[in-house]
């Protein structure tokens, strides 16, 4: 009996989104000795009228504090996309190539987000581990993609060819 598997590659894509899921409970930066998790700033921001007093730089708008509170809630939608991805993928087959472009979304996305979203840091922030759980997740992701396009092309090189296959006749 044969039991299903996933390949290493495809593991670390899964700890990846894991990494990016979990990100979103741990802190991401202290400022003014206070430790801030993506969980906390989600319910911060729900209320634009303290994002004012917290970000001075910002016009405290309902708009500008929901695309943060998006940008936050970004991380961790990522991270379980690509958990569902990772496990697709890799236990069916024929789930493969959509399951590989959702991987590249969910890993290449929290990157994008994480680089805009830490220019928006409050000034004197340190960043902590939250953030880079982000940047660890989301390469975890990417480079698990990566080896395990190059190994379905290493195990299967008549794939990549666009020739046809070329049958001999019957004799």
């Amino acid at each position: 009996m044969r039991f299903p598997s996933l390949s290493l590659p495809r593991v670390l894509s899964l700890l990846g989104g894991f990494g990016l899921l979990t990100a979103f409970f741990m802190p991401w930066f202290s400022s003014q000795n206070l430790l801030l998790s993506g969980q906390f700033l989600h319910i911060f921001l729900g209320n634009p009228g303290d994002l004012r007093r917290f970000l001075p730089g910002s016009s405290g708008s309902p708009a500008e504090a929901q695309l943060l509170r998006a940008l936050v809630d970004l991380f961790p939608a990522c991270g379980a996309l690509a958990i569902v991805a990772a496990l697709g993928g890799g236990l069916w087959r024929t789930a493969r190539g959509p399951a590989n472009i959702v991987l590249g979304v969910t890993g290449a996305v929290p990157l994008v987000g994480w680089a805009l979203g830490v220019t928006r840091l409050p000034n004197g922030a340190n960043a902590e581990i939250g953030l880079w759980l982000i940047v660890g997740g989301a390469l975890a992701v990417l480079v698990g993609l990566i080896l395990d396009v190059l190994e379905a092309r290493a195990l299967n090189p008549r794939a990549e060819t666009d020739t046809p296959v070329q049958h001999q006749p019957w004799q």
